[in-house]
């Protein structure tokens, strides 16, 4: 786990503090990779902003033809927060420490799509015989290897 400690910061005078960390969420889910924050907490007169850009990988299916997928994602987290609390769930603060794997895993997760697609015109895989219909035409459908399967969305 890798915690971010702000006490000694919401003591301070000081205005700004800024972190970049990569982090690595393997324990919480190996298909997470090159994961990273980097953002700023500010303290405006006594309320304190915490704003942070959270990136990395993630390895996947598609959700119509099964091949393997590495999606780019990109969260945007901005919330106030205090020594004990967010006031929102996106940041997770116990102690005076916001516990970074547990803020960007769950940026991340809520930035997947509802549907994972490995190309906008996948034909996914044939309901009859299972193959891969943007590698190959079956004759499952009408008998003809013409036919390509409709897809609904």
């Amino acid at each position: 786990m890798l915690f971010l400690d702000i006490n000694d910061f919401m003591k301070s005078d000081e205005p700004v503090l800024a972190f970049d960390f990569a982090v690595d969420l393997s324990q919480l889910d190996d298909a997470f990779s090159a994961v990273s924050i980097s953002g700023k907490i500010k303290n405006v007169a006594g309320v304190f902003r915490f704003s942070a850009t959270v990136q990395g990988q993630y390895a996947t299916v598609c959700d119509r033809c099964l091949d393997p997928v590495l999606l780019d994602l990109t969260a945007v987290l901005d919330t106030v927060i205090a020594p004990e609390r967010s006031e929102d769930d996106s940041v997770i603060v116990t102690d005076g420490r916001i516990d970074l794997c547990r803020t960007i895993y769950d940026a991340l997760v809520l930035s997947l799509p509802s549907k994972i697609l490995c190309c906008p015109d996948c034909r996914g895989l044939c309901s009859m015989c299972g193959r891969n219909l943007n590698d190959e035409n079956c004759e499952c459908f009408h008998g003809t290897a013409d036919s390509p399967l409709v897809v609904s969305e």
